[in-house]
């Protein structure tokens, strides 16, 4: 896991352009849409039924714009590590090329997911790591996110913990920086527009790292179980 994170910092830094390029080319368009529908379903709130419908929505969304948008960023350490030019054109056309499918399997994995934490908490996080290796393998092995769901189990089998702790640390580290943000924004503006486009940012930057540092996670579980 520690390698995987050095890997990742590398890569982060030396193509931090590229990082940001694909992060606002495709994460940011992906943020906007995702806070426009989620605006749209909370306008719907009048009671606490309809909160925790709109909750359930929240989740459900949020997980399906996470595994259409992780598409570019392993295609993004695919090229690095083959010490090949990046070659951003291919990595545009391979978001497209895999996006319905995995669009698809994110409605699968969102549903499963989104009612684990709705009703227990454990048993979504549970379901998310299982699954939660399926779109690096059909992105980097080019083939079928459905015939990717075995080696994903496989990997949260050996590796549960270390991948339940990347998405806890990255996420925990997004939760604080953005709590500190926001408290740093409220004293200066109560505007709304200002803490969503913090929020956004904040995602544009540790959104990537997070799937980058998956990303060499699995190819490092692999190589070394030489399921290549």
């Amino acid at each position: 896991m520690i390698q995987s994170l050095k890997n990742s910092s590398i890569l982060y830094t030396k193509k931090f352009e590229g990082v940001i390029l694909l992060s606002l080319t495709i994460l940011l368009p992906l943020l906007v849409v995702n806070w426009f529908l989620l605006n749209i379903i909370y306008s719907f709130v009048f009671n606490d039924f309809t909160s925790a419908l709109a909750d359930f929505y929240y989740i459900f969304l949020t997980f399906i714009f996470m595994v259409i948008a992780q598409i570019p960023f392993i295609q993004l350490v695919d090229q690095f590590e083959k010490k090949s030019e990046i070659k951003y054109k291919k990595i545009f056309f391979i978001f497209i090329t895999n996006a319905f499918s995995l669009f698809l399997y994110g409605i699968c994995l969102s549903i499963l997911t989104s009612i684990g934490t709705m009703l227990f908490i454990l048993p979504g996080l549970i379901v998310l790591v299982f699954l939660f290796g399926a779109p690096y393998e059909a992105v980097l092995e080019k083939k079928s996110v459905w015939k990717s769901i075995k080696p994903s189990t496989k990997f949260a089998k050996k590796k549960f913990f270390p991948l339940l702790l990347i998405i806890i640390t990255v996420s925990l580290t997004e939760l604080i920086i953005g709590w500190i943000s926001m408290y740093l924004i409220y004293s200066i503006t109560t505007s709304l527009l200002a803490q969503v486009m913090v929020q956004m940012l904040l995602n544009l930057l540790i959104f990537p790292f997070l799937v980058i540092w998956i990303t060499y996670f699995f190819k490092g579980w692999k190589e070394k179980y030489q399921l290549v």
